[in-house]
């Protein structure tokens, strides 16, 4: 899973290619502005507070996969739980304590395993705990497959809901500041030709008094 999150990219497409205009448009005598919608959202509170929660679900996951794939001798029930207690919203310090208390002992399992693996000769009860070791080892693979996938998608759908609801705020600052400046038509800087007014500092200002 990809753990970066690209700012110039996060941005839907249409929400760039969008021009306003208010009620009394006419062609002739429109005053215009040009406003940068990816500003505001890399600028404004509200866009960068749903760039750096996007950002914490992301190293979340990040870490948990690459925990996993340094200690692969992990149960099921071992897996689940960790993945729970590392996601949870609102973790509390006791949370976070029994999360690192599992990883410790995942990683008792491993160093075990580590330890198996050299040994010259092994008792029928050690080769046993062994082959059972290297089951969960091999389930692990799988699992860091189907885990990275979902996380992924995750993602995906964290970055579409929180983008939706900044975008919403962030054009309605801009239609309140074009009203209010009498601007009859608002261009994207992407699409503007020429030089025009720009009203992204007032946007961003706007959203920033949104509550």
């Amino acid at each position: 899973m990809n753990n970066k999150l690209n700012k110039l990219g996060w941005v839907a497409a249409g929400a760039l290619a969008v021009t306003m205009m208010f009620s009394g448009f006419q062609a002739n005598g429109s005053k215009m502005a040009t406003v940068d919608m990816q500003r505001i959202l890399d600028e404004s509170r509200a866009g960068k507070k749903v760039f750096d929660d996007l950002t914490n679900e992301v190293n979340l996951r990040q870490g948990l996969l690459e925990f996993l794939n340094t200690n692969k001798i992990v149960s099921a029930d071992q897996a689940t739980q960790l993945r729970t207690l590392t996601l949870k919203p609102g973790a509390t310090q006791a949370d976070k304590d029994a999360a690192e208390k599992l990883k410790s002992d995942i990683r008792a399992e491993n160093k075990k395993f580590n330890d198996l693996m050299v040994k010259a000769t092994l008792t029928d009860a050690e080769r046993a705990s062994f082959n059972e070791m290297n089951s969960r080892r091999q389930n692990t693979d799988n699992l860091l497959q189907q885990w990275s996938n979902e996380f992924s998608q995750d993602i995906t759908n964290m970055r579409e809901e929180k983008l939706a609801s900044v975008l919403q705020k962030s054009r309605a600052a801009v239609t309140a500041v074009g009203k209010k400046e009498g601007y009859t038509i608002i261009f994207p800087t992407t699409v503007a030709v020429y030089a025009a007014n720009d009203i992204t500092d007032a946007a961003i200002k706007a959203v920033d008094e949104t509550p």
